[in-house]
């Protein structure tokens, strides 16, 4: 049997009905209040996509091949490279969701737990259409959902030929990602001589890494019981996802052996509640300050050289 490297949404965890129920109310407080289903976000993202294929492919979107690895339930980028003219297919483990009816809510329900499936239709109903339909308008041309492609795919296994895509994007998906070296090596090998991947990861021991909807944007923090960095102390409050726990430094010793990195950005967070106590809890664990403080690493990488 494959292993998974894309794990689908469960962590492994027994997560008890409460914690489960709490959860989901966040996540629709999250939608109501902006913090997700935001289109200006989206689109600010997607202009960057472009501007790294143009600048380091040196392709224009409508005559570009390109590849979006865990594209997501809404395959909002998948759809927006689209609407640019280019061939693209997005990969995934989750089934899309951006249309909902019963055939799609049994499919959902049957690869990823009618749990998610009732989770998907219900945000279908209240926020998906109304983001899809903002999406157009904001880009100021048809976003094509109704020809978005998406194919059951494991990172790791990708069923394409080698030197095919122009582009290979992944946003905030490695952190879920099991075989990550396995993963990297089937995009380098995708990856036309000329083309470029751009891969931005969420990294787990930063303050917002345990994927806690209460610290997904500490600076907007407000009373809450769970403690910084709970995911790495006691984890009282786990989360419904696989995280895979890599560190800064363990995905940079795996991008420098595999491909050729041609631009590296961190963002950081969490430095005003790294209090001198936590510090040191966090270091007897392991854990630099750099680790703690280091939100995001994004790069753009090419294949090596033979």
């Amino acid at each position: 049997m494959k292993t998974q490297s894309m794990k689908a949404s469960m962590s492994g965890q027994d997560i008890p009905l409460f914690d489960r129920l709490r959860s989901s109310w966040n996540i629709l407080r999250a939608y109501r209040s902006g913090v997700f289903g935001s289109v200006s976000p989206a689109l600010a993202h997607h202009r960057q996509m472009l501007e790294v294929l143009r600048r380091h492919a040196g392709v224009e979107p409508k005559d570009a091949t390109i590849l979006d690895v865990g594209s997501g339930q809404m395959a909002q980028q998948t759809a927006l490279f689209l609407a640019e003219g280019a061939r693209v297919v997005g990969v995934d483990l989750e089934f899309p969701t951006y249309r909902m009816n019963p055939k799609v809510f049994l499919e959902v329900a049957k690869r990823n737990g009618v749990e998610r499936a009732v989770k998907s239709a219900v945000r279908h109903v209240l926020f998906d259409r109304k983001y899809m339909a903002e999406l157009s308008v904001q880009l100021v041309k048809p976003v094509p959902f109704d020809q978005v492609e998406v194919r059951a795919m494991e990172a790791d296994a990708l069923e394409f030929p080698d030197d095919h895509f122009d582009f290979v994007h992944s946003s905030w998906v490695f952190e879920h990602v099991e075989n990550v070296r396995g993963a990297i090596r089937e995009i380098s090998r995708v990856l036309k001589p000329t083309g470029v991947a751009w891969i931005g990861t969420h990294l787990f021991p930063s303050l917002s890494g345990g994927h806690h909807l209460d610290w997904i944007r500490p600076g907007d923090k407000s009373d809450s019981p769970v403690s910084p960095w709970d995911h790495l102390l006691d984890n009282q409050f786990p989360v419904n996802t696989y995280l895979n726990r890599l560190r800064l430094d363990e995905y940079r010793a795996i991008f420098d052996d595999e491909v050729e990195v041609v631009e590296e950005v961190l963002t950081h967070e969490g430095e005003e509640f790294l209090t001198p106590e936590l510090e040191a809890a966090l270091k007897e664990k392991g854990y630099t300050r750099q680790d703690l403080t280091t939100r995001t690493h994004e790069i753009v990488c090419r294949r090596k050289s033979d």
